[in-house]
């Protein structure tokens, strides 16, 4: 017995040790998750002259992940906040801000015009006739789009409403006027009055956004009400999000706790914590000094206190000015410095044993310039460090400078003690505008924050601007770009992302040929971050060619129509008259002597070449060489179509998702993507050339268009020709008995079915039935599956699934009505033939022998049948003769054969009055899911039996599935 116990210990101990190693396993070994992440720049052309200015282009884009590629414990992570806010005296400064909604709306797509038209100006100094009429359409589309949403916001404001409108009604007229001098340009009738005319239409409307801005009413208001309505915004985005728990740290002189029913963090999808954190940041008053150190300090231990040990951590603080405050220890305060006010005493070695960074009460705050001034410095930075940074905790914390008063170098050097990220805010609208981007970071469902950028610029070039968050160091250029935020997608059970885009302005000072990303061999351009699954990454942008000219090199423009593999047109645009050597594979393949053409000045000559050679996985190159000897090479790219990916796929209708994978140049664009005639994607960054298009083809041949822009601004256009089975199996049924019958227009690889049995709305994967769960069997060409049902999906609608030999999964939605195995239960008046009454009775003589019959079918499921005579024990009826029984397998007319029962599977328990007979069948698997006949004798006798007679019931039941029948014994009617 004692071994038995010790073996039994020692098992339990295995399975629990091996359940944790499982676990382990899972947590520890898991595939990486990895944002999927392509980084293009692009210029609008690569050959410069000294002197030229222009704009480097960058866009990082990330890819959508399907979800069930990605762990749940990354996205359904809950969060904790710790708003850190400055409550200091100079809180009660004035500030500029807008705090009607509907203005800072405005201001918003204001913003967003002006950062277009900017962008737009430099761009244009150098661009070709073509690409300047495609660039000034897409600036007026941005422009309207953006123009829609401020006509919208105006109907909300209370003044200036007309004035505004009237500059708006301004705005349209410009950009019609602007679209009336393109339509001429194309027609090539008066270019250079035109570009003018657009040029001065397009002042005009920078003039007329100043003027809508200058008509938003903006009030000077105290600092401190300014970040109560911007926390309150903040707040009000994240509210109902039952993931998310905030606390609020004030602080001035020293720092304050705030506690919410109890707890440490407010619920804000619970309306009382929710309503109670508003009314603490209503009640903020300023007050004291700036002890930021504090602030933080009291943040970290909120955090590190919390239950929730999962959840992300994220500390906000905002000061409007430096520290001027620290918090020391009281116990350590008089045996370092004997008396406070003698700097004499005053040791820099031991102020790290002076400040304060416990969590007890036993600490005072003060002022510390008296000793030292930077000692209020010290102590947040020294928080940052030991607490934030290198506490324990993974803290995503960000330091905001709020106006123009903040010392912005401090809390910069706070924010880099804390491994966080400084943001800046002037005024009230900018404080607004970065707590509202901090929302969307939060509210991300797989957030990157702070994305690191660095470029390195080769001598030659001078930096001259940068996009807003970027720093020039040099000839370097280093900055924070923002973050990336996926957002689950419900509908499409996708996590999507929007692009980032920034830029840099350099001017080319000296001749020469450069790779931009290739500084003496080492990538000198990427992006740095820390992914989904935690761990740092680096991304690194494509190499670009950019060559520098003393006089003006040729303008090249290449486009490159592959229609089908025979079928190849290249047309190739110069500006001035040169020597054009196209090759392919290092061989010369034709060339174009325009040397002794003549060109009109501003217009490009073209020329069309048929290709014979079959394009495939490296890009045609043309060099062209003027009359000056400059020499300009550039390429057009490939594109190939290396695969199609089909995965298994639920509908009814003929449309398929594909996977296709595309393949080009390196640092290209897919421009746009057409599929049977409508345009599905445009303006996609390829990942060093590969990029994979998710789109929806129809049943049969498609037709996929495919435009790739290249470095140079070159184009493939290539059209495939993909066909693909798109149509699922069309199902019907019918239902016989327990046996579903099932039929299909086509060949099917699998059947199964699927029911929510628990009524909870969710089909979970128990809810499945496949081969392996019940019985389903195929005639031999699998367009017929017969599916033997349990009770268990009695009254349940059940979704029938059939899979055909390609991927598509066919449904049909079949409701199940009540099942019953036992499909009649009485009298035997024929072979297999059974009678009774309407109301489940029959009539027999009292002491008369009767054949009584149940007609039923068993499966694997249910296979044990009961019969209980007399089922109420009624005393004085007594049951006579030995118990008989036989059973067979029957059709709908006749009796096929007799099924021999083993004794050993028969259990009779008898009375004088009663008997139950259980019947074990289970071991008799070939009568399953056939029609069976249960015959059994039947010889009720009842004493002193009056002249009405009695009823008892006998039961016949197969599992849940009972049939009662009444039995009326009577007296042997009297013939007279």
């Amino acid at each position: 017995m004692l071994k038995k116990i010790i073996v039994s210990l020692l098992t339990i101990s295995l399975i629990f040790n091996l359940i944790v190693i499982d676990n382990y396993t899972f947590a520890e070994f898991k595939d990486e998750i990895k944002a999927p992440i392509n980084l293009v720049r692009n210029l609008e052309k690569n050959q410069y002259q000294v002197g030229d200015e222009f704009i480097i282009n960058y866009t990082i884009q990330p890819q959508n992940l399907a979800i069930e590629d990605v762990y749940p414990e990354y996205y359904l992570v809950d969060k904790e906040i710790v708003l850190v806010m400055d409550i200091s005296g100079s809180m009660n400064d004035p500030i500029y801000m807008n705090q009607n909604k509907e203005a800072i709306k405005i201001r918003e797509y204001i913003g967003k015009i002006e950062s277009d038209i900017y962008r737009y100006k430099v761009n244009i100094e150098y661009m070709l006739l073509w690409w300047y009429t495609t660039y000034t359409e897409d600036l007026l589309k941005d422009i309207e789009e953006n123009l829609e949403g401020i006509k919208e916001s105006v109907k909300g404001l209370k003044t200036n409403k007309q004035r505004i409108n009237r500059e708006l009604k301004k705005i349209d007229n410009y950009i019609k006027s602007i679209r009336d001098s393109l339509e001429e340009i194309k027609a090539n009738k008066n270019v250079r009055r035109n570009k003018s005319e657009i040029q001065k239409n397009i002042d005009n409307i920078m003039k007329s956004t100043e003027k809508i801005k200058k008509l938003l009413k903006i009030n000077k208001i105290a600092k401190i009400e300014a970040m109560k309505f911007v926390a309150k915004r903040f707040l009000e985005k994240l509210k109902d999000d039952e993931r998310i728990k905030v606390n609020l740290i004030p602080y001035e002189t020293k720092a304050w706790d705030s506690s919410y029913d109890g707890k440490d963090f407010a619920d804000l999808s619970d309306i009382e914590d929710y309503n109670e954190l508003i009314r603490d940041i209503d009640r903020l008053e300023p007050y004291g000094g700036t002890n930021i150190g504090d602030g933080l300090r009291k943040a970290y231990y909120k955090l590190k206190n919390s239950p929730n040990k999962n959840a992300r951590k994220y500390i906000i603080l905002m000061t409007d000015g430096q520290p001027t405050a620290f918090s020391y220890d009281k116990i350590h305060y008089k045996s370092i410095f004997g008396t406070f006010w003698s700097k004499e005493y005053y040791e820099l070695a031991k102020v790290d044993v002076l400040f304060y960074l416990g969590n007890e009460l036993n600490y005072r705050a003060g002022d510390g310039t008296l000793l030292d001034d930077n000692l209020d410095l010290k102590y947040a930075k020294l928080v940052g460090e030991k607490l934030i940074k290198n506490g324990g905790l993974e803290i995503k914390s960000f330091m905001i400078g709020f106006s123009n008063d903040a010392n912005m170098e401090k809390l910069k050097q706070i924010a880099d003690s804390s491994g966080g990220y400084f943001k800046k805010a002037e005024d009230g609208n900018a404080l607004d505008e970065v707590y509202q981007t901090l929302a969307d970071e939060i509210c991300s469902d797989l957030p990157i924050h702070s994305v690191l950028f660095k470029e390195t610029i080769p001598a030659g070039f001078d930096i001259l601007d940068v996009s807003e968050g970027l720093q020039i160091e040099g000839n370097t250029v280093i900055g924070n770009i923002g973050s990336i935020t996926y957002r689950l997608d419900k509908e499409r059970k996708e996590f999507i992302a929007e692009p980032i885009n920034f830029w840099i302005k350099v001017k080319a000072n000296r001749v020469g040929k450069y790779k931009f990303g290739n500084i003496e061999g080492e990538n000198e351009s990427y992006v740095k971050y820390k992914d989904i699954d935690g761990k740092d990454r680096i991304k690194y942008f494509p190499v670009i060619d950019i060559s520098v000219y003393e006089t003006d090199p040729p303008i090249l423009n290449a486009e490159l129509f592959i229609e089908t593999d025979s079928a190849k047109l290249l047309n190739i645009s110069v500006n001035e008259p040169s020597f054009i050597e196209i090759l392919y594979n290092d061989e010369i393949i034709d060339t174009i002597d325009c040397r002794e053409d003549s060109f009109e000045t501003g217009k490009m000559k073209k020329f069309t070449i048929e290709l014979q050679q079959d394009i495939q996985d490296n890009s045609l190159v043309i060099i062209a060489t003027d009359l000056s000897g400059n020499k300009v090479r550039e390429t057009v790219p490939y594109l190939n179509l290396t695969s199609v990916k089909l995965d298994e796929y639920e509908h009814n209708d003929l449309n398929r998702p594909v996977e296709l994978e595309l393949s080009t140049e390196s640092n290209s664009i897919i421009k746009d993507i057409t599929i049977n005639g409508t345009k599905v994607q445009e303006n996609k960054v390829t990942d060093e050339g590969l990029y994979t298009a998710n789109v929806l083809l129809r049943d049969g041949l498609n037709d996929i268009l495919v435009t790739v822009k290249n470095q140079y601004n070159n184009i493939t256009c290539r059209t495939f020709k993909v066909d693909i089975d798109a149509k699922s199996p069309v199902i019907n049924a019918e239902l016989e008995g327990f046996k579903l019958m099932t039929n299909f227009d086509e060949e099917v690889k699998e059947v199964w079915i699927e029911a929510d049995l628990n009524n909870d709305g969710i089909i979970s994967e128990d809810e499945i039935f496949d081969k392996n769960d019940i019985n389903i069997s195929y005639n031999e060409s699998h367009t017929e599956a017969y599916i033997i049902l349990a009770e268990k999906f009695s009254n349940k609608q059940i979704k029938i699934k059939a899979k055909d030999m390609n991927g598509n999964i066919g449904f049909l939605t079949f409701k199940i009505p009540k099942l019953d195995r036992i499909l009649d239960h009485g009298l035997l008046v024929n072979s297999i033939q059974l009678k009774k009454y309407e109301d489940n009775s029959i009539n027999i003589v009292n002491g008369y022998e009767v054949k009584i019959g149940a007609i039923f079918s068993i499966d694997s499921e249910a296979n044990t049948l009961t019969l209980h005579l007399n089922k109420d024990g009624i005393d004085n009826v007594k049951l006579l003769g030995e118990f008989k029984f036989d059973l067979y397998v029957i059709d709908e007319n006749s009796i096929i054969r007799r099924v021999a029962v083993n004794q050993r599977d028969v259990n009779i328990q008898s009375s004088d009055n009663e008997i139950v007979v259980n019947i074990d069948l289970g071991a008799y698997s070939d009568i399953f899911e056939n029609k069976l006949l249960f015959v059994y004798n039947f010889k009720p006798l009842v004493e002193n039996l009056d002249t009405r007679g009695i009823s008892i019931l006998n039961s016949f039941s197969i599992g849940e599935s009972i049939k009662d029948l009444k039995v009326n014994i009577k007296h042997l009617p009297k013939i007279e």
